[in-house]
């Protein structure tokens, strides 16, 4: 916090890891008592995706998931200020009422609001809420079992790789990351291994293009801008997968070589790192409501 205040910042946007929980009373609550005149916390979202909801909270759809894993998706959004249901340019008006009042009704004490942070369909007035100086993360998680919390981390294989791609022939970057989504969903398919996210962000010249997938079925998502045709690249690859780390490691590797055998683009691993988290043990835990 000393180091950010030297820059003396305006806005400062922080997105705690996917699978956390508890932030309020482990970093929030710490922060507004240490510097209390320093920083004003917004109203604390958190954003889900449509499949998650029918999955882990309303148990429309099967889920390759433990129980620990609805727990801990449960407590993400008790503990929200506002409930930020996204990627609705994928559903119909009538699917968008329908969820947006699932969460309402089992939330009744939260704002709930959709968006399409793709399409920028209502973010302007998320926005504003952020930035109305309405004062913020004050639920806190009055019972959270770290066990489950643990155990619904665990379950994920966590792996983060920065890699050199290179090719004699100029290929074009969102067909790579097509074919790198499309491989590993297959191998984790093959495995029954259930997908939290795959993230890929190529970047070359200045430029970025990512994608992402979300769920073991789901269609990969390509965006960003256009890189034209490249010889070189870095591409930053970032997964959570149900499956043991060795394991997610090994299939990783594996489809590099088998894109490289068929496409003739050469990966070079500059860092891979591949683990599942620890158990939580927060540096501070401060229950008391704030204001």
């Amino acid at each position: 916090m000393e180091k950010i205040l030297t820059h003396d910042p305006d806005v400062m946007l922080g997105e705690p890891v996917g699978s956390c929980t508890d932030f309020v009373a482990t970093v929030a609550n710490p922060i507004k008592i240490h510097y209390r005149q320093a920083f004003t916390f917004a109203p604390f979202s958190t954003m889900v995706d449509p499949y998650r909801v029918r999955e882990l909270l309303l148990e429309e759809t099967e889920t390759n998931f433990p129980e620990e894993v609805s727990y801990l998706f449960t407590k993400q959004l008790e503990e929200a200020d506002i409930i930020v249901l996204n990627k609705t340019d994928l559903l119909d008006e009538k699917e968008k009422d329908r969820l947006s009042g699932a969460l309402k009704e089992r939330f009744s004490q939260k704002e709930v609001m959709a968006i399409s942070a793709k399409q920028g369909d209502g973010m302007e007035k998320w926005h504003e809420i952020l930035l109305s100086g309405s004062p913020g993360a004050n639920t806190v998680l009055r019972q959270i079992d770290y066990d489950r919390y643990a155990t619904a981390e665990s379950v994920l294989g966590w792996l983060n790789a920065a890699v050199k791609i290179k090719s004699a022939k100029p290929f074009d970057s969102g067909n790579f990351l097509n074919t790198l989504a499309l491989t590993l969903q297959e191998a984790f398919k093959h495995e029954n291994a259930e997908i939290g996210h795959l993230k890929f962000v190529v970047t070359s010249a200045g430029k970025s293009m990512w994608g992402n997938v979300t769920q073991l079925a789901g269609e990969p998502s390509i965006s960003g801008e256009s890189l034209g045709k490249l010889s070189t690249g870095t591409l930053i690859v970032n997964a959570r997968v149900r499956i043991e780390p060795n394991e997610l490691e090994t299939i990783v590797r594996n489809s590099f070589s088998k894109i490289s055998m068929e496409t003739g683009i050469s990966s070079e691993i500059d860092d891979l790192q591949c683990f599942s988290p620890a158990y939580p043990e927060p540096s501070h835990m401060i229950r008391e409501v704030i204001q």
